[in-house]
């Protein structure tokens, strides 16, 4: 009598299920496992590679609020404020300006009156006490001469100063070299800050490494026993990079709700003098800056772990 075969009927979409929920079993809970299982050797790299992530954001948005505040500087500096001396005719102002409109290295020319400059002064800190100690308007009116280039505008300067409208005790608002010490300055801050990054991300990313390798050298037996049945070679690798996703996206996390709580406080516990400070940096400017640093602790530990696995599983 011949025998009869019957061959079940396994749905596709059932197999693929079963297959991702035993991927996901193998790889993310049992890495978690193994995480918690060694978080004494884990902790160090948690630690520094929070600090790391946590200093990149903060050194990130100061850097934007510097670029900005160099670029609001870089405005200021290149407009020239050419003051009038309270003697001086219509005719003579007139003249100055018409010799100032015709200068090809000048934009645009404004008359700022003595009422208009004492208003402007108010929003200026420290400047109101002036106004205020005496009873005479002590701000002179002035010809606002914004520059084409920043370059330009010490010639405009040398232009207008012995001028007859202009007021020869204080004839202009330019400071020479003010602009090039600012850029000096922010330049020195940001190669110091690189630097430190630099050697703090080296620290973070070996003392990940060396965690990643006691894991491995802790379960020698079964990566050898897997490696001997042809195991896959991501089955083998699989589990420690998530480990190292799982440290660096708990140190991401941690150092991202640390910036943006930061940069709330600032925001919030003073508006105005903080845009005077931090140009540019705002709520939402925040919440990116927090989730750029979750990311990159994300591929901050997984990039450390899959490194120290390539190093230590194949030699």
């Amino acid at each position: 009598m011949a025998g009869i075969v019957v061959k079940g009927r396994f749905p596709r979409r059932r197999i693929v299920q079963t297959v991702a929920v035993n991927v996901f079993r193998y790889l993310f809970r049992g890495a978690a496992r193994n995480w918690f299982r060694n978080m004494g050797s884990t902790a160090p790299a948690l630690g520094s590679m929070t600090l790391l992530l946590l200093l990149s954001g903060l050194i990130g948005l100061s850097g934007l609020a510097l670029y900005n505040l160099e670029k609001v500087e870089a405005g200021q500096a290149s407009l020239l404020h050419v003051y009038i001396k309270d003697g001086a005719t219509t005719t003579d102002v007139d003249v100055l300006w018409d010799r100032l409109a015709r200068d090809p290295r000048v934009a645009t020319v404004y008359y700022t009156t003595k009422a208009e400059a004492l208003k402007r002064a108010q929003h200026i800190p420290g400047l109101p006490q002036i106004a205020s100690a005496t009873d005479a308007n002590p701000f002179p009116a002035s010809l606002d001469v914004q520059a084409k280039n920043i370059d330009d505008v010490a010639a405009i300067d040398t232009m207008v100063r012995n001028d007859i409208a202009v007021d020869p005790a204080y004839p202009t608002s330019y400071d020479q070299g003010a602009y090039q010490r600012i850029q000096a300055v922010l330049f020195g801050v940001g190669v110091a800050g690189l630097a430190f990054l630099v050697l703090l991300g080296f620290v973070a990313v070996t003392v990940t490494m060396n965690s990643i390798r006691a894991a491995i050298h802790s379960r020698r037996d079964e990566v050898t026993i897997m490696q001997l049945v042809g195991a896959p070679r991501w089955m083998v690798r699989g589990p420690f990079v998530v480990e190292g996703a799982i440290t660096g996206g708990l140190a991401g996390a941690a150092a991202g709700l640390v910036t943006f709580a930061l940069a709330m406080t600032g925001i919030t516990a003073g508006a105005a003098t903080f845009a005077q400070f931090a140009p540019g940096i705002t709520v939402a400017v925040a919440a990116i800056a927090a989730t750029i640093v979750l990311a990159a602790g994300l591929g901050l530990g997984s990039g450390s772990s899959l490194i120290s696995v390539r190093r230590h599983l194949e030699s």
